[in-house]
């Protein structure tokens, strides 16, 4: 990808300001005030503020509620610990293997990263960046490799009516382009699956995996476009939509098939 997009980083998702609770509150009040905030994990302090480690709320739900936290309290390790400057495709995967990070060190923490962040406006400009592009470079693919994709692709004569009339008035206006600026993204996703030459250039192995990635990737365009939950289920238990597995999954066919177009 040679065009500069904006950057996402570890820093520009966290939560900034990090509440905490001392080592002597009662697991019941820290329970019912992890709950009333919509908190997974918070940091534990000792009396001078210093960082004693963390608990999480799975964690104290199965313990005596008239305890202290303290005598929970997890100590923060490396494993626990995000860079600040980590790349928006190293956090999907981080964040796949854990639900949440804290930015900082073991005595000084500056921020938490978890999982609903990546609901966030960083993450959606960061998104919305690359889909906007990638949705330009199928215009230009299906232009230059495929012009006559109207006699080799069939689509429902509302959406051909659809490009018809809005580069009809374009042209009226005068300001038309070439008819395919004129067509959605679900109707560009169906035209790169359904041509060879479009599919393969942008580094699928076989239509039907193109056409599969491509669905994720619209409709993960669609979220973002509408300002709608990225991550929308957390994977365990039940419930429906995305996770942040299938978010990973989609991002990584996204940015392949923006290399893709980008060596050709």
């Amino acid at each position: 990808m040679s065009q500069d997009l904006y950057r996402c980083t570890a820093n520009d998702l966290a939560t900034r300001s990090i509440a905490s609770q001392s080592s002597d509150t009662l697991v019941t009040e820290t329970v019912d005030w992890l709950e009333a905030n919509g908190f997974d994990v918070a940091p534990v302090l000792d009396g001078d503020d210093t960082v004693l480690g963390y608990v999480t709320l799975g964690q104290l739900q199965d313990v005596a509620p008239d305890a202290q936290i303290g005598e929970y309290t997890e100590p923060i390790t490396i494993e626990e610990i995000i860079s600040s400057d980590a790349a928006f495709d190293e956090i999907l995967p981080a964040l796949y293997d854990s639900p949440f990070y804290f930015l900082g060190g073991q005595n000084r923490l500056t921020g938490i990263l978890t999982r609903a962040d990546l609901n966030t406006s960083p993450a959606m400009i960061h998104l919305f960046d690359r889909i906007t592009l990638l949705e330009e470079r199928f215009r230009d693919l299906i232009r230059t490799t495929a012009p006559d994709w109207r006699d080799r692709v069939s689509l429902r004569p509302g959406i051909v009516e659809g490009i018809e009339d809005r580069h009809a008035e374009a042209q009226r206006s005068n300001i038309g382009l070439d008819e395919i600026h004129y067509a959605q993204f679900s109707t560009l996703v169906v035209i790169i699956s359904s041509i060879e030459d479009c599919w393969q250039a942008c580094g699928f192995e076989n239509e039907k995996r193109a056409s599969s990635q491509l669905d994720d990737v619209r409709d993960l365009r669609n979220s973002v476009a509408h300002s709608q939950l990225i991550v929308q289920h957390t994977g365990e238990g039940l419930g429906n939509g995305r996770t942040i597995g299938h978010v990973e999954q989609t991002y990584t066919a996204l940015t392949n098939c923006l290399d893709a177009l980008s060596s050709n």
